[in-house]
């Protein structure tokens, strides 16, 4: 796919900043924290509306902040879920004094962060929030061993009705409970007939034979549940072989919105046509609103459709004007009495960042076939910001060390990624707190607490297909070491090379967490890139603590 770019790491400001200078009646653009809200501030006594997520899906959401719409939206990396950082950096632009909805896309990434921001808010004496996620495409089975269902299309419908709520002047209480009703009564399907490209990947995400589409594919690319012949004119509904997935569960229709979106390189005449296909099979009064709704840097349709009263006119068509929808230890051996001082913890992460740097590529195509391609560059970009720390800051201890890198994690690197490696070093901290030097039980000590953290922010297990399956036999390993008095050098090898055995262990898994869990048995046969780059980071630590 060819674009226009210059550096695809300043393709997010660089993009904030034309909308900025394009729209300037219309929002007000915090190109730090890259949040997007409405011109002139929080409108007091209203309860703010706040969505985000990934850029590269222009106009969402982005271009909704405007009156009767969103009062903020914040803009991750490049199908990268915005940080914690964003999402309060959001939340203060859109408090108004009578609280704040957060619409969450389902997606492992978004939903940590996000609530992590709720936690930050909370202890910040922040405004009530009330978070609402949105899981509507059918094509993902809902179960114990998924995600859950990808949040959608129907997302941009609940801007609009929640928007229009909130603009009316209805209270926190209802706008949430209006958004979690409609949320439950809509679904939708992709339909993929080209591969997205991330812009600092450089190259698409899947391949499609001529005359082939996919669908059930996800919005950054990821694989559907089978791939058809293109089909000769739209119809609705989808092929027979789709009609045996998973539905959405509505209620009694009184009212049904038709909503069908393209994106690059899909006119809108064909979203028209979509509309003209699907709009009559729905049995009741309807509401068609064809258009470039969404984008997923691909050439894509997706027709989501809303079953609910909540999709009255009163409430979806209430003036609006934004920038896209207008109105109209062991003792007496030295090695094994080694210590691991603050310099030591500083070369880790420089050696570590260097590592994953290296290794970034090799990491992107590990998650191209599982997810959406970035984990080797969002690793990259978060780590290396951590060994910049060490110029840049005096640190009064270990502990004190391990908590900026963990702070500077969860707001650099985005994803799940990013809470998940931000609580390890945060947790990790804890057992170190007391001691400047760190030996093999003091390490030991750290790194359990660090996977622990780890599972108590991801809710993964063994077996799962995470990073958990690197983590946890590497930290078994340390103890296993530390309990036969080996030194803190042979207890670090004994975690890598565990390590790498549990990584190595996840090809023949079936994802049942994050975005591979979507893939189903088709993640089968992939190495997990969360697993290995936790290999990669225990490896540095093997390297330079011991």
């Amino acid at each position: 796919m060819k674009k226009l770019l210059n550096d695809p790491a300043d393709v997010v400001v660089e993009a904030l900043t034309g909308m900025g200078l394009a729209h300037p009646d219309l929002i007000a653009v915090d190109l730090q924290a890259r949040v997007v809200g409405r011109r002139g501030g929080p409108v007091r006594g209203k309860v703010g509306v706040v969505a985000g997520g990934g850029s590269g899906h222009e106009p969402m959401h982005a271009g909704y902040v405007g009156t009767g719409m969103l009062d903020a939206a914040c803009c991750g990396e490049v199908f990268t879920s915005p940080v914690p950082e964003q999402w309060l950096a959001a939340v203060r632009a859109a408090d108004g004094g009578a609280g704040v909805v957060l619409l969450v896309k389902n997606y492992t990434g978004d939903v940590l962060n996000a609530d992590m921001a709720v936690e930050l808010a909370e202890l910040a004496g922040g405004p009530p929030i009330e978070v609402v996620v949105v899981a509507d495409d059918v094509a993902v089975r809902d179960s114990t061993w998924t995600a859950g269902r990808r949040g959608t299309g129907l997302t941009v419908l609940l801007e609009k009705v929640v928007g229009a709520a909130a603009q009316e002047g209805r209270s926190l209480q209802e706008c949430a409970a209006l958004a979690r009703s409609l949320a439950g009564r809509g679904g939708s399907m992709g339909v993929g007939l080209g591969s997205p490209t991330v812009p600092a990947g450089g190259a698409p995400t899947f391949v499609l034979a001529e005359g082939e589409m996919e669908l059930g594919v996800g919005i950054h690319g990821e694989p559907g549940r089978e791939r058809i012949a293109s089909l000769p004119r739209a119809r609705s509904p989808p092929p027979s072989s789709s009609r045996s997935w998973p539905t959405s569960t509505c209620g009694p229709v009184t009212r049904s919105c038709a909503w069908s979106t393209g994106s690059a390189g899909r006119p809108s005449w064909s979203c028209t046509s979509c509309t003209t296909r699907s709009t009559p099979s729905w049995t009741g009064p309807a509401s068609g609103w064809p258009g470039r709704w969404w984008a997923t840097t691909s050439r894509r349709w997706r027709w989501p459709a809303a079953r609910s009263p909540s999709c009255a006119p009163t409430t979806t068509s209430c003036a609006c004007g934004t920038p896209r929808w207008r109105p109209p230890g062991c003792d007496g051996d030295p090695e094994r009495n080694a210590m691991a001082d603050l310099k030591s913890f500083q070369r880790w992460i420089g050696e570590a960042a260097a590592d994953l740097t290296d290794q970034a590529d090799h990491l992107t195509e590990l998650d191209r076939a599982v997810g959406d391609g970035d984990h080797g560059t969002n690793m990259a970009r978060g780590f290396g910001r951590c060994a910049e720390l060490a110029d840049h800051e005096e640190f009064a201890g270990i502990d004190a060390y391990l908590k900026k890198v963990g702070m500077t994690l969860v707001g650099t690197v985005g994803g799940a990624s990013g809470p998940l490696y931000g609580t390890f070093f945060l947790r990790m901290a804890g057992p170190l707190s007391a001691t400047a030097d760190g030996g093999a039980f003091e390490l030991g000590q750290g790194l359990r607490a660090g996977v622990e953290g780890v599972v108590a922010r991801g809710k993964a297990e063994r077996g799962d297909k995470t990073m958990y399956d690197a983590l946890a036999p590497a930290v078994d390993a340390f103890a296993a070491a530390v309990a036969r008095g080996d030194g803190l050098g042979d207890c670090l090898a004994a975690a890598a090379a565990a390590a790498e055995e549990g990584r190595d262990a996840t090809v023949p898994l079936v994802a049942r967490k994050g975005r591979a869990s979507y893939l189903g048995e088709r993640s089968a046969g992939h190495l997990d890139p969360g697993a290995a780059s936790a290999a990669i980071l225990l490896r540095a630590a093997a390297r330079t603590l011991g």
